[in-house]
Order: C-alpha cells, then sequence, then structure tokens
C-alpha cells in the first residue's frame, strides 16, 4: 500500500501500474496478483484505508466538548474538516481529482454523514431557517471544499487557526442574517457611496 501511495503522488494515476508497485515494494508481481487482480483493486483498497483514518479524525473532532452557541459548533464542524483533509493531504488531492470513479470505491464518508447531520447542529444551536436541510447541505459542501483547498493551497494560514476562525466567523453572519459590514467606501458622504450607477 505504501508502494502504491508514494507513486500515486509522485506520478499520478495514468502511470501507476502493478508492475511499478510491485518494483516498488520489492515483491513478485505474481505475490501482487495473489492479494490484487489489477491496480484499480489497489487504488480501491488504498482509498479505503486513508478513508477510515479520515473518518476517525473527523469524528474525534466532532466529539470534543464544545459550548451551545453557534460559534462553537461551527468551529467544531470546520475543525473536523481541517482534521480530515490534513491527513496526507496529497494523497486525498489524487483520489479527489485524478482517481475515476471505480467500482468499489466507498460511497459513505464521514463528510458526508456529516452533511446530513449538520442540519441537526443548527437547529441545536438556534437556527432557524425554512429550509435548514438545505443550510446544511451548503455549509458542509462550504467547509469540504474551502478547507480542501486550503490545506493544499495556504497551509500556514490551515495550521495556524487563521482559515477556521475566518470561516467560523463568516458562516456565523450568514446563518444569522448579518448585514454585511459596511467598509469606509460604503460609509455616507465617501465618493463610492455617492456613486450613481448610469442609467
Amino acid at each position: 500500500m505504501q508502494a502504491a501511495a508514494y507513486i500515486l503522488v509522485r506520478d499520478g494515476y495514468a502511470r501507476l501500474t502493478t508492475n511499478r508497485i510491485a518494483e516498488r515494494a520489492g515483491v513478485n508481481i505474481a505475490s501482487l496478483y495473489q492479494f490484487f487482480p489489477n491496480k484499480e483493486a489497489i487504488v480501491v483498497e488504498l482509498e479505503r484505508r486513508h478513508g477510515e483514518r479520515t473518518d476517525a479524525a473527523m469524528m474525534a473532532a466532532l466529539a470534543r466538548p464544545r459550548g451551545g452557541d453557534l460559534e462553537s459548533t461551527l468551529r467544531a464542524l470546520v475543525e473536523a474538516y481541517v482534521a480530515a483533509q490534513t491527513i496526507a493531504p496529497a494523497l486525498q488531492r489524487v483520489f479527489t481529482e485524478e482517481v475515476p470513479r471505480l467500482r468499489g470505491r466507498r460511497s459513505v464518508t464521514a463528510g458526508e454523514r456529516c452533511t446530513a447531520g449538520v442540519a441537526g447542529f443548527l437547529a441545536a444551536s438556534g437556527v432557524q431557517s425554512p429550509r435548514l436541510e438545505l443550510a446544511g447541505w451548503m455549509l458542509a459542501t462550504i467547509c469540504r471544499s474551502v478547507v480542501y483547498h486550503a490545506v493544499l493551497e495556504r497551509p500556514d494560514d490551515t495550521c495556524s487557526g487563521a482559515l477556521v476562525d475566518e470561516m467560523v466567523g463568516m458562516l456565523a453572519r450568514w446563518l444569522r442574517g448579518d448585514p454585511p459590514r459596511a467598509t469606509s467606501d460604503d460609509r455616507p458622504g465617501s465618493a463610492d457611496a455617492d456613486r450613481t450607477i448610469p442609467g
């Protein structure tokens, strides 16, 4: 499995072959075929094991004690996604962007199970919406997408906690329906605030 993961991260799914895996692992190709009929089966098993690790990290983060207010709930949710995505992020990128939909790939992850329960998190925090299930799906999708890209593209912000702080503030304002923060350009008397849009 380590050999397959190494080749996937370094060279990508297209260049992964059973011969290269066997060579990297130092085993006979016939021995490899005793356990896996092709490279697709190896990738399915590799993703299953990776998924178990990310699932465990996410569920552990969600189980930590937290307050009952909206910010505490959002922080727990975002930190759970960060905990999951920071496990072998380069390998996760390959699974997400390069590996095709293979038969036998896991259909339900902790992230997806968490999506189903987010509406409950919101309701328990006092969020009122006639479309709570939709809001929960949007929230989980935003978290999953932003954290995925942040881990790869902004690791310093992810590790420092800046990403979590910004997301919690942004999401809390959205869910409460707070008005946008006024900027210097929006204040009465500013050049931009007084500017009219041509008709």
